[in-house]
């Protein structure tokens, strides 16, 4: 492993408690793995002023006074979910144009959810070396 970014802002911690994820923070980063950070999503963008940001940055003080640095993280764009519950935190009155959208042959980063899919297949049952030389894109 040379690079883990572990999710962690007010969104999350809805749903996880921070104890286990800091926990599990700590036992990573005694490993000196060479990229480990916490990895936050921003509503909006990271300097708009809301209660979920004000959340993350709570929550990523505690990781950081801890060593553990922050990426850029992510920003939380009005589609979908997020504009049909977090619309009001929005200028709907602005274009929008999603920042993630990828070019499905040009992968530079993957996801695997906890059930081990990622990429049509399963880590859990293919190696993931196979996984990514099999992978062929729809389209």
């Amino acid at each position: 492993m040379n690079n883990i970014s572990l999710s962690v802002d007010a969104f999350h911690q809805e749903t996880i408690p921070i104890e286990p994820v800091m926990t599990f923070a700590k036992a990573i980063h005694t490993l000196d793995i060479p990229k480990f950070c916490v990895h936050p999503a921003w509503l909006v963008n990271e300097n708009a002023d809301n209660p979920y940001n004000s959340k993350t940055r709570e929550i990523l003080a505690e990781f950081n006074a801890i060593g553990i640095p922050t990426s850029e993280g992510n920003v939380i764009f009005p589609s979908g979910n997020a504009l049909k519950y977090l619309g009001e935190y929005f200028d709907l009155n602005t274009p929008h144009v999603s920042p993630y959208a990828e070019n499905p042959q040009d992968i530079r980063a993957i996801c695997v959810v906890p059930s081990g899919d990622i990429l049509g297949s399963n880590i859990y049952k293919v190696d993931i070396l196979e996984i990514l030389a099999n992978y062929a894109p729809k389209g």
